[in-house]
């Protein structure tokens, strides 16, 4: 389950960057920012399924690759060859990054965060299982 909210949530997030630049109605304004809450709280409910840096690389990437695609595909930009080149490099970047790093500090403030925002009932109404969540040393 928490695969599906980063992958959801990292769609979502190329919707409505999108959104930011090509809105000209407040009909879009208000789907910019609904794509907005609801990225981010599906990339908070799958932080507390996975580790924040995996679950968080993998949000970005989708996100960045998602962008330079939907706008190459669907906005008429230059498909260039460096273009993808460089948005490839940055993908591996920030996946090496986010996997070298593991932040007992990270998962503190998700589920500071989640308690905060009243995500945690939202967890409980989905029916998730806390046998199945993973071992995180109690701080999630």
């Amino acid at each position: 389950m928490g695969w599906l909210f980063v992958i959801l949530g990292g769609i979502i997030e190329i919707f409505w960057v999108s959104g930011l630049k090509y809105a000209d109605t407040l009909w879009l304004y208000c789907l910019t920012l609904l794509g907005i809450l609801a990225s981010f709280v599906l990339m908070i409910l799958a932080t507390k399924r996975l580790e924040v840096s995996v679950a968080y690389a993998v949000f970005v990437g989708i996100g960045a690759a998602g962008i330079v695609v939907a706008e190459m595909l669907v906005f008429g930009e230059e498909v260039n060859f460096v273009r993808l080149t460089l948005i490839a490099t940055l993908l591996i970047g920030v996946v090496g990054l986010k996997l070298t790093s593991k932040s007992e500090s990270e998962r503190k403030m998700v589920r500071d965060i989640s308690t905060e925002l009243g995500l945690d009932e939202l967890d409980e109404f989905m029916g998730e299982d806390k046998s199945e969540r993973k071992d995180t040393g109690g701080l999630i």
